[in-house]
C-alpha cells in the first residue's frame, strides 16, 4: 500500500487557496440579484423557505435559490475548515484546541466577509450566512478529525 504525505507547506497552500476562493466568491463576484437585501435577523432565510414550502412552492426558483445559498455557504467553508484543521494540528496540540482555533478563525473570516459586504453595492450581508458558514466550518473540522481516526481501504 502506498502512503501519500501532505506536508505543512502544501497544507498551507491548500488553506490559502480555499481562503482566496472564499474571498473571490463572497467579495469579488457580483452577487446581488434584484430583491436581495441585508438581513440582520437570525434564521430569517429559513423562515422564508418554510413559508414558501407551506404555501406549496416546493420547487419554486426562490426556494431552490435559498437552499442553494445555504448549501453554498456550508460547502464554501467546509473544505477551508478541513485544511485549517490539518494545518493547525500538531502532535503536542489537543484536538479540542485545534477545533476551537478553527472555529474562531472561521467565525472571524465569516464576520469579516459579511462586514465588508455591508458596504459593497453588489453584495448583501446576511447574518444567516455567518451561521451557515460556522456550521460548514464545524463540519469541515469534524471531518478532518474523523479522518485521523478512520482508515478507509478500498478493496
Amino acid at each position: 500500500m502506498r502512503t501519500v504525505r501532505i506536508r505543512k507547506p502544501a497544507q498551507l497552500i491548500l488553506l490559502l487557496s480555499c481562503t482566496a476562493m472564499i474571498l473571490l466568491v463572497t467579495l469579488v463576484f457580483e452577487g446581488r440579484p434584484a430583491g436581495v437585501r441585508t438581513n440582520l435577523l437570525p434564521f430569517e432565510s429559513l423562515g422564508r423557505i418554510v413559508v414558501r414550502v407551506q404555501g406549496g412552492e416546493y420547487f419554486s426558483s426562490r426556494v431552490l435559490l435559498a437552499v442553494l445559498g445555504i448549501a453554498g455557504n456550508l460547502l464554501l467553508f467546509a473544505p477551508w475548515a478541513f485544511f485549517a484543521f490539518k494545518y493547525l494540528r500538531e502532535k503536542d496540540r489537543t484536538a479540542f484546541r485545534t477545533h476551537l482555533d478553527v472555529f474562531l478563525f472561521g467565525l472571524l473570516l465569516s464576520l469579516g466577509v459579511e462586514a465588508i459586504q455591508l458596504f459593497l453595492p453588489t453584495r448583501a450581508a446576511d447574518v444567516d450566512d455567518v451561521l451557515w458558514n460556522i456550521l460548514g466550518t464545524m463540519t469541515g473540522a469534524f471531518l478532518a478529525r474523523l479522518e485521523e481516526e478512520i482508515r478507509v481501504v478500498w478493496d
